[in-house]
């Protein structure tokens, strides 16, 4: 064994030297609160402190706060090997993650890319939540988000596990992506049945029009289909972007289903924008506006003010209104 262990290190030092390797990482600061999540939570509202974008299960703040490591090499015949392991949040504590949380929480895959698209498998992004998410102008704020506090956002279903994806090249525009993950997973609480999961998305973008679609399969059979559309413009002035979202009734294990509104517009340096969104679902009825102003202070360093409030006709009882904010700093490197 002591024999192979230089022979080991070595192999991995030269891999590395091969490979281009990047370290990077988002760094959130700020101060606010998130009643909203209180809410969901069934827990007394907190009041307003400073947070790191990974407290609270990363839904303070504008981003989440993390750290990463990706990398791309030419392994032959036109084709790279990549990877990325990206940790979850971190909290104002240092702490990454929750108790029993992976340290590598938010991506973890490895693939090949080249003439054909990119294959990828491990754990990452939904197909949906890549597809449609540069229809969110507020980046899918964590503390704020109108699509997602109102569970209508295109972009819903989450990371997912054993993961196996095909990003297309674009076409004149168009890009396909599909994705499949394996019944079998362990995870899953008892009295419920995995079913392997489907999924697609089709996006085109082309000058100032962008439209794209989306869908993917129930992966429990107690749980839901989920099907998206988006489409946005930009008129240069500002711009528009509608989406409608369908998760199933809540009522049966869905989401629910609604539409969302969104418009950004530059001025005098500063991204300011509005989304507004609501689920119609008869089981919870529920409004979300956002509010969201922006701008780059230093080189890759950006300040925001976001604002939030949802107000809940179904529960936990009629007319439930909650808020959120956040004023606070990113800095990305």
């Amino acid at each position: 064994m002591n024999k192979l262990l230089p022979t080991a290190l070595l192999l991995a030092v030269a891999g590395v030297a091969q490979a281009q390797v990047t370290v990077y990482g988002l760094i959130d600061m700020s101060y606010g609160k998130n009643n909203i999540l209180d809410d969901a939570l069934g827990r007394p509202r907190q009041k307003a402190d400073f947070h790191s974008g990974g407290d609270d299960f990363s839904s303070q703040g504008n981003s989440t706060t993390r750290l990463g490591v990706k990398g791309s090499a030419d392994i032959g015949s036109g084709v790279k090997g990549n990877f990325k392991f990206e940790t979850a949040g971190i909290t104002s504590d240092g702490d990454v993650g929750t108790a029993g949380q992976p340290f590598f929480n938010r991506q973890a895959w490895v693939g090949a890319s080249g003439s054909f698209g990119e294959v990828r498998l491990g754990r990452q992004d939904s197909v949906p939540y890549q597809t449609m998410f540069d229809f969110d102008f507020n980046g899918a704020a964590n503390a704020v988000t109108a699509l997602g506090n109102s569970a209508v956002a295109p972009w819903l279903p989450g990371r997912q596990s054993r993961s196996l994806q095909y990003i297309s090249n674009d076409f004149g525009g168009v890009t396909v992506q599909a994705g499949f993950v394996p019944e079998g997973n362990p995870t899953l609480p008892v009295g419920t049945t995995a079913k392997s999961v489907f999924s697609v998305g089709v996006k085109y973008a082309v000058g100032p029009l962008a439209l794209a679609a989306a869908g993917q399969t129930k992966a429990t059979s107690t749980g839901k289909n989920f099907a998206s559309v988006a489409g946005s413009y930009d008129l240069r002035v500002v711009k528009l972007m509608a989406s409608y979202a369908n998760g199933g009734d809540i009522a049966t294990g869905g989401s629910g289903k609604g539409i969302g509104l969104g418009v950004v517009a530059p001025v005098a340096g500063f991204n300011i924008g509005a989304h507004v969104a609501k689920n119609s679902d008869n089981a919870y009825k529920t409004t979300a506006v956002e509010l969201f102003a922006n701008r780059e202070i230093f080189k890759n360093t950006y300040a925001y003010l976001d604002l939030g409030r949802t107000v809940n006709k179904t529960a936990p009882a009629p007319d439930v209104n909650a808020n959120a904010y956040a004023l606070g700093a990113i800095y990305v490197f």
